[in-house]
């Protein structure tokens, strides 16, 4: 590899002083020789030519090198001089020249013997020369890095006031401690809203900040991590029931068809009739069971399309209600229901909302205290409309306070002896349901009285 070291620059810094020294002495001191009627005036004019063409040569060879530690190094290293303000450089090298123009000026002026004339050209050329590369070279560095117009000060006072326009004039005076800790917080907000894709620069920190920055970062990927392997856990979890469900009713479908006709067979053994019985509770049983597994589980993953549409809150609710007049006069429970004389217009789909309705009427018609009365009542509550089912447990409930022995839990009864028929799962779909269509769902227990509440924004 190539390199180009310190002791290589200075090399070509002082061969292009030289030729440039020489350059300015031959040209004075053909003047000089012309004015004095001296002889040699063409060995100075070779030497002039000579010190003209080395000058070049050592200037290009400075360029192409400038800002570059080797040839296969493309990064380009800036020096301190490099990150003062690009009009503030041309100022400061515009009053040199100045100053140099005045100095060479007055210095005709004077009387000098040819051998102080040659020492006073050398001093002044050497001196001109070192500013000079000074300059250049830092224009040089600062166009290879692309920063001969981002270092400029009209560019800084554009992005000044750019940044005013954009960020108001609270964020401007900020310190760069400060700026730093409001990135920070920034991006602690966005990550805490969800945007999980937020990630800050490391290398625009410092001090304690990049360490802060460097740990927001874990925080970020190790979040996202831990989503995406509950996600995935979720899917897996979804995926087994609905392939084990699937396993199961296909058998369990033959099982139903051969009870059935086993039923139609005129057996004269009681017993075998009673088994048959048995067997037609607990297969129709495991199939319902199956069924809302599957439900379940498709509703929880948000597998399920939803057909939102403006529906009348109110009609629902009578129709639902009027299905159910047998089941609860069977058990000898009264339909206590007060509801608006107006349409109540919700948005939402009318076909998944009647399911979750219709698990609320089935639990209170399987679980309900006969001889009592169950409440239904619908309001409307500033921009809500809230529908609400009581009942009178008839087994203890437990008691649900700091969500212990949620009801809305998958598999979670009212009665945890677990011989009655229900599958455990109608609430959970009726909250998940509930909430995919936008609505809330909530469940509150007050000793034995069974309160649910489903809400909807009115359109």
């Amino acid at each position: 590899m190539k390199e180009y070291s310190y002791g290589r620059k200075a090399a070509a810094v002082v061969l292009h002083q030289m030729f440039l020294i020489m350059m300015s002495c031959c040209i004075y001191g053909t003047g000089y020789q012309l004015k004095m009627r001296g002889s040699g005036v063409e060995i100075l004019g070779v030497l002039t030519v000579v010190g003209l063409v080395g000058g070049f040569v050592m200037l290009a060879y400075l360029t192409s090198i400038s800002g570059r530690k080797s040839a296969e190094d493309p990064q380009v290293y800036l020096h301190v001089t490099d990150h003062v303000y690009t009009e503030i450089q041309l100022v400061l090298f515009f009053l040199f020249v100045y100053l140099l123009l005045y100095f060479c000026r007055e210095l005709q002026r004077l009387h000098f013997e040819f051998s102080g004339l040659m020492v006073a050209t050398g001093v002044v050329s050497y001196l001109a020369d070192a500013v000079f590369l000074i300059f250049y070279l830092s224009i040089v560095r600062k166009a290879k890095s692309n920063t001969l117009l981002t270092g400029s000060l009209i560019y800084s006072i554009v992005s000044f006031i750019r940044h005013v326009r954009e960020n108001g004039k609270r964020n401007v005076f900020f310190t760069r401690k400060a700026r730093e800790r409001h990135e920070i917080q920034a991006a602690i907000e966005a990550i805490a809203a969800g945007a999980l894709d937020t990630k800050l620069d490391v290398e625009a920190f410092h001090g304690q900040e990049r360490d802060i920055a460097v740990a927001v970062n874990h925080i970020r990927e190790g979040l996202s991590d831990a989503i995406m392997e509950r996600i995935k856990n979720e899917r897996m979890k979804a995926d087994l029931i609905t392939n084990v469900s699937h396993d199961i009713k296909t058998p369990l479908t033959s099982i139903v068809n051969y009870v059935d006709l086993l039923k139609r067979e005129n057996l004269d053994n009681e017993n075998a009739r009673g088994y048959i019985r048995i067997l037609d509770e607990k297969s129709q049983r495991l199939k319902q069971l199956t069924e809302d597994l599957v439900e379940a589980s498709k509703i929880s993953s948000g597998n399920i399309k939803l057909d939102m549409q403006t529906i009348d809150f109110v009609e629902l609710i009578y129709q639902t209600g009027g299905e159910f007049n047998e089941r609860f006069e069977a058990r000898n429970l009264t339909i206590v229901t007060k509801l608006p004389h107006d349409s109540v217009m919700i948005k939402a789909d009318g076909r998944q909302l009647y399911r979750a309705i219709e698990n609320l009427y089935t639990n209170a018609s399987k679980y309900a205290l006969e001889n009592t009365r169950v409440y239904v009542n619908l309001e409307v509550e500033g921009e809500e409309a809230v529908f609400t089912m009581k009942n009178v447990s008839k087994v203890p409930l437990p008691d649900n306070r700091d969500g212990a022995n949620d009801l809305t839990a998958r598999f979670v009864r009212g009665e945890e002896s677990r011989t009655t028929e229900g599958s455990g799962l109608g609430l959970s779909i009726a909250k998940n349901l509930t909430m995919l269509m936008g609505g809330s769902f909530r469940i509150r227990v007050d000793g034995d009285l069974f309160i649910a509440t489903i809400s909807f924004h009115i359109c």
